[in-house]
């Protein structure tokens, strides 16, 4: 019998909407397609059927709904912000912002992110403009701050994938990568793909403890779900439990390893067990390390805190602002 035919519109959006912060993204993708089919206006689901098709990294599609949206309401705000992140270069990128900033003039993070590429480009009079005004305290003005200030500016991608495909290029391929914060295996499955052998940690029950205020305790759930992914190791449980009999025996290099644990905590605690793989090949990804309210006390405080306790320095080599990523290498003396 099937349940769902009675629902209406709004119910069934309402229903994708659920899965889709469960990132149970298949199923949401079916949804918001089944609300298309009757309403193939609805605007909102053309848009987040575009963010499903992007977090699962079929970027052409994703692409394709942003615009479908874009041509029903020629004035709707997030999916012009959704398109720039799937620009083929930042001239492109600028185009979709500026556009969007013209009609919208209260879209601050268009604003932020406009003076952010032309800084990239060379162009910096609107950042230090932006230091200056009301925005200079909004989390991505900070986030892009602390870019500048780098004493080399690192490789700019607009998206996760684009961002991905750059580390995975520069990795070492013979060697397996190791993840701490699994959930579904979105991204461990693009790994797996190249470096045939992963390591994955988590609890698959969710955040261990509250996240400020953007995520309870139990957030990022799998109910316990462990992914199934061929070549994948999966070690079930809370880091402060599981790395230290995982790390008490030696264990290969690794070849990169992403860290999405989002806490200070976690994240502390993973990077001082993996420190036992990783030497100047090891490329190290933190998913959450910019742009968040208050990205300066989590995986950003954790990486410099570890750093400071070992005496290490790290060189960024890339960055995604619009996915809140930065990629590094640590440089141990």
């Amino acid at each position: 019998m099937n349940e769902k035919k009675n629902l209406t519109t709004k119910e069934t959006f309402d229903l994708a909407l659920q899965n889709h912060q469960k990132n149970n993204l298949r199923v949401a993708g079916n949804l918001y397609k089944e609300i298309l089919k009757t309403n193939p206006n609805h605007v909102d689901a053309h848009n987040n059927l575009g963010v499903v098709f992007q977090k699962l990294g079929e970027l052409q599609k994703a692409r394709s709904c942003y615009q479908k949206a874009i041509q029903i309401q020629s004035n709707y705000s997030e999916a012009y912000w959704n398109l720039h992140s799937l620009a083929l270069d930042i001239e492109e990128a600028l185009t979709i912002l500026k556009k969007l900033y013209d009609f919208d003039n209260k879209f601050i993070k268009a604003k932020i992110m406009i003076s952010a590429l032309q800084g990239f480009k060379g162009n910096f009079d609107e950042f230090d403009a932006l230091i200056t005004s009301p925005e200079s305290n909004h989390p991505y003005t900070r986030s892009i701050k602390w870019v500048f200030s780098l004493p080399k500016l690192p490789k700019i991608f607009l998206n996760r994938w684009e961002f991905y495909d750059a580390i995975v290029a520069l990795a070492e391929k013979s060697r397996p990568f190791y993840e701490f914060g699994v959930w579904k295996g979105i991204s461990f499955q693009y790994f797996i793909n190249t470096f045939k052998k992963g390591f994955g940690f988590d609890t698959f029950t969710g955040l261990p403890e509250s996240w400020h205020d953007s995520q309870p305790k139990g957030a990022y759930s799998s109910f316990g779900s462990v992914p199934k992914i061929a070549g994948g190791e999966f070690i079930v449980g809370k880091f402060e439990d599981t790395l230290p009999k995982f790390f008490s025996k030696k264990r290969p290099l690794a070849s990169l390893i992403n860290f999405d644990a989002d806490l200070y905590s976690s994240t502390l605690c993973a990077l001082n067990y993996s420190n036992k793989v990783i030497d100047e090949k090891s490329i190290l990804i933190f998913d959450e390390l910019l742009m968040n309210k208050y990205w300066e006390k989590d995986e950003y405080k954790a990486l410099n805190e570890f750093c400071d306790n070992f005496g290490i320095s790290y060189d960024v080599l890339a960055v995604s602002f619009f996915s809140n990523q930065v990629a590094i290498k640590l440089k141990k003396n």
